[in-house]
């Protein structure tokens, strides 16, 4: 739903309220109307992993999810092959759902000798509202959510000459539909208009255009919290689009334009006259929360569009040459209060701020002067100590920008040398208010030295209570800024803001496809649960039970689970008389074993041991944070906690990964042990540790660990089993 909001000529969406919740008389119906990428065609698997299938996944029980996807078809009611004349639109009507996802337009851009759609092209924007009006028309408050179509990728691997030039002509059209759709959902209740040029990548499409499993699932992610999003309330218009117009006749240089498909507004302040810019986003989240970012607006821009995408506002005041001073600190205030107050925006009183490198400063200040107004500091790369930069001690010296910072503080060469990090020692009061700080860094800047900035600043942070999220870059310099790809950190940014789930503890099943080299010998992560079922029936005896990923699969391989006696290796040679089975199963994170256990894992057995061993993947794969993983992790054993109350829990943290001590992987898996070591504290559950054994005194990968550097060698499984082997039969025998 969209609102007017503040100038003329310019509307920020707040969307259609809270986020549903399951109705009365059964499930919200969830229509997903499309063309072949809709249906899922080339997917594999596809009846299980169609973007669809998944979004049901994910939205759970309270909703009904069905496709409707029609290949070929169009939302041009002039193509070849219009979508609402075929028998799936009639299914739907029929249906009557209560949201529709609509997913059209891909087909539209073709001009050929075969299809000339794109020659209707000017009918666009009335044919979309032709299908909205049928869809409502016998419910108004039917929810529909107008998606631009996905991104078509013309640099794709392993397309043929004439896909590529197929695909260039057609990419640039994609933006003319969203501007065409966006228009539809303009100042419209229960319409949404949501932009996918970001959902997914190249290598998540099949042929740069239609997706992989893996592409569907991001599909499905960024439609489910679409669906679920906390929206803000309504604000009703009253006349056209003029809203607290005593600050719009305040205001100087008010001007509108478009950035990456959103409005964008640059206006300067009434007082100061610092230049600003503030961007709305499509569907604006309940609260109105904002990211301020702190100068170089524009520059490595791939967190602020996603976060722009889900709904928080882009605002940005000019503090450039006062490196955080007081007066860039009341340049902020004029601004602050200007987008909090009754005739503006109205937008959240704690936006997160952003420091990109000398942007740090403005932002900490803030932060320490404002921790109440403060919900969260990102920097990246961040300037907190000006004696390192521009002052040159130990990192840049830089003249002209020196003098401006000595000018601007008031300072003498010894004062600036002497009190250029004074900001740092101010942070403990956001730090004790509990505000998070997101720190970005390159671990190899030699600008601006990170042991003198942004670490220093995150340990101070830290002692003094303040939550701290790392993304620490080993090798790179001070460019290039942010963090790639941005998703972990926006999940982080939302999540504390309390607008995005934990992706790692929702029981999701997984869009695997792997076949030989993964070890299932063929087929899908589907056949496979079905085999590991059907397995669990046969065998109720079971008494120890191995839960994980591929590093618990290969103890026996996917082919020979059941431990015995004569079968090679040491799980079969040391939990054979036990009566171990192994449901490993290549792939695997913590969600996905959430879904296998919450659907019958372990129905047909009652374990006295469960040894686990997952999150590796989590990390290595996904891109899922620290406390996301253990957040994962806790979530498993809470869950063969509730179903399997007689077994005693072995827990394998995972083991370390990367090459090298410094690869974000394995500072991210330090990270986790380091916060899984309270599961001891549960009498059934005993956490073990057990990296040393596959690093040397160097903390480099030794024998025990396999050429990748991810998965264990046959002398790692052997110490690894040895390790657990007495404390699983001391387990067995009481």
């Amino acid at each position: 739903m969209l609102y007017p909001l503040l100038f003329a000529c310019l509307t920020f969406p707040t969307g259609t309220g809270s986020a549903p919740s399951a109705a009365e008389n059964g499930p919200i119906k969830v229509a997903c109307i499309g063309d072949s990428i809709t249906y899922g065609s080339k997917v594999a698997a596809r009846e299980k992993n169609h973007y669809p299938a998944q979004l049901g996944y994910l939205l759970g029980d309270g909703f009904e999810v069905r496709n409707f996807g029609v290949g070929g078809s169009t939302l041009l009611g002039s193509a070849d092959k219009p979508y609402m004349g075929t028998t799936s639109w009639k299914e739907v009507l029929a249906w009557q759902p209560d949201t529709v996802i609509i997913i059209l337009g891909t087909n539209d851009t073709c001009q050929n000798d075969q299809r000339t759609n794109w020659e209707h092209a000017e009918d666009l924007e009335d044919d979309a509202r032709v299908m909205v009006r049928a869809l409502r028309e016998d419910n108004e408050g039917t929810r529909i959510l107008l998606c631009s179509p996905p991104p078509m990728f013309s640099d794709a691997s392993g397309l043929a000459p004439e896909r590529r030039a197929d695909l260039a002509e057609r990419a640039p059209r994609l933006e003319q539909i969203g501007r065409a759709l966006q228009q539809v959902a303009h100042g419209k209740k229960t319409i949404e208009y949501h932009d996918l040029a970001r959902v997914f990548t190249a290598n998540e499409t099949v042929d740069g255009v239609h997706t992989s499993p893996f592409g569907a699932r991001a599909l499905a992610q960024r439609l489910a919290g679409a669906i679920l999003a906390k929206r803000g309330k309504d604000i009703p218009s009253t006349g056209a689009t003029v809203l607290g117009a005593e600050l719009e006749k305040n205001l100087l240089s008010l001007s509108i334009s478009d950035y990456h498909g959103f409005r964008r507004m640059d206006f300067k302040l009434p007082q100061s006259g610092a230049a600003c810019i503030l961007v709305a986003p499509h569907q604006g989240l309940r609260g109105r929360p904002w990211l301020w970012r702190m100068r170089f607006f524009g520059h490595e821009p791939a967190l602020e569009l996603e976060l722009l995408d889900r709904g928080m506002f882009l605002a940005y005041v000019d503090v450039a040459g006062l490196f955080g001073s007081p007066e860039a600190l009341r340049r902020m205030t004029e601004l602050h209060d200007l987008m909090h107050q009754d005739d503006g925006p109205q937008l959240s009183g704690r936006p997160v701020l952003m420091g990109m490198s000398r942007g740090g400063l403005p932002a900490l200040h803030w932060a320490a002067v404002n921790p109440k107004k403060t919900a969260g500091l990102y920097v990246d790369n961040g300037v907190f100590d000006l004696s390192t930069w521009p002052g040159g001690k130990d990192g840049q010296r830089r003249e002209a920008e020196w003098g401006e910072a000595l000018e601007a503080w008031g300072w003498d060469e010894e004062e600036g040398m002497r009190l250029g990090d004074q900001l740092i020692s101010k942070s403990q009061r956001p730090a004790k208010e509990g505000v998070p700080l997101f720190v970005a860094v390159g671990l190899a800047d030699e600008v601006v030295p990170p042991g003198r900035n942004s670490l220093r600043l995150a340990r101070a942070w830290e002692r003094r209570g303040g939550p701290v999220y790392r993304w620490l870059k080993p090798g790179a310099q001070h460019h290039p800024h942010g963090v790639h790809p941005p998703a972990s950190l926006r999940r982080s940014i939302l999540a504390t803001l309390g607008h995005s789930a934990i992706p790692t503890v929702q029981p999701v099943p997984s869009a695997e496809y792997r076949g030989s080299p993964a070890g299932w010998g063929g087929g899908t992560w589907w056949d496979e649960l079905a085999k590991l079922q059907a397995l669990g029936r046969e065998h109720p005896e079971t008494t120890v039970v191995f839960l994980g990923d591929s590093i618990t699969q290969s103890l026996s391989g996917a082919g020979d689970r059941v431990a015995h006696k004569g079968g090679a290796g040491p799980f079969h040679r040391d939990f054979g008389p036990s009566k171990a089975i192994n449901l490993g199963m290549s792939g695997d994170r913590t969600e996905h074993l959430l879904y296998r256990i919450e659907h019958g894992a372990l129905t047909s057995m009652d374990p006295k041991v469960i040894v686990l061993q997952i999150g590796v993947n989590n990390v290595a794969a996904a891109g899922h944070t620290a406390r996301e993983t253990v957040a994962g992790i806790e979530a498993v054993v809470a869950s063969l906690r509730k179903r399997e109350p007689q077994a005693k829990i072995v827990v394998c943290g995972p083991f370390p990964a990367g090459a090298t001590p410094d690869d974000p992987r394995r500072i991210c898996i330090n990270a986790i042990h380091d916060q899984l070591k309270p599961l001891n504290k549960d009498d059934a559950v005993l956490y073990v540790d057990l990296r040393t054994m596959f690093l040397d005194v160097r903390r480099m990968p030794n024998g025990n660990m396999a050429g990748d550097a991810l998965h264990i060698s046959p002398a790692g499984k052997e110490a690894w089993m040895s390790v657990i082997y007495f404390s699983v039969m001391d387990m067995l025998s009481h």
